[in-house]
């Protein structure tokens, strides 16, 4: 996969609002059935070797694969990653890989062009902000009237109907419209369905 992407993704002719540092800016593992964040950690280190060899890119391992069990987020904060591109100039290659809990991400879509605002929204639900505990949430201008709050939560302990509910409360002081959010990959325990049928075959 990693060797598609480099050969055929030029991050020069690629415009858009989500943040990135290269052509594949995060492969995580998460451990599922029976499988322990130990395993995870150790894949996602054997893994990293094999890319910054083999395509000689830096990469940055986080969570139960750092030594110190740095966040992605805050390795990211500190490459940049949620400033402008100077210049205009692009990541070419660069990558974090981590291990996990497994995240789901879902988002929300508030009507708004008003992207400063929907950041303020982004901070009071993230954790990090003091809102819900575990989710990471970025706002993302998409399409000419939306501007989207992109989640990452756990969810064992935060579900998307939370998110959902505080995005709407906040939104609504701000006397601003939400629409339903979904989520942009499979929950976790649809993962886990597919992989027991897997593993069962």
């Amino acid at each position: 996969m990693m060797e598609a992407a480099f050969s055929a993704i030029n991050l020069e002719l690629h415009s858009g609002a989500h943040p990135r540092m290269g052509v594949n800016d995060d492969l995580s593992f998460h451990p599922l059935g029976q499988a322990t964040m130990e395993d995870a950690a150790s894949l996602a280190k054997q893994l990293a070797s094999d890319i910054g060899n083999d395509f000689q890119v830096p990469v940055f391992l986080y969570a139960a694969a750092h030594p110190t069990g740095k966040s992605v987020g805050a390795i990211r904060r500190e490459l940049g990653y949620y400033r402008p591109n100077h210049m205009g100039n692009q990541w070419s290659g660069a990558t974090t890989v981590g291990a996990t809990p497994f995240l789901e991400g879902y988002n929300v879509p508030v009507l708004s062009k008003d992207v400063a605002t929907v950041r303020r929204i982004t901070r009071r639900l993230s954790g990090r902000g003091g809102g819900l505990p575990t989710v990471q949430a970025l706002a993302l201008l998409h399409g000419d009237d939306c501007t989207e709050i992109a989640c990452l939560l756990d969810p064992d302990h935060v579900s998307a109907y939370q998110v959902q509910t505080v995005v709407e409360q906040i939104a609504a002081e701000q006397g601003l419209e939400v629409e339903k959010g979904y989520f942009t990959d499979l929950t976790k325990d649809r993962m886990l369905d597919k992989y027991l049928k897997i593993t069962a075959d």
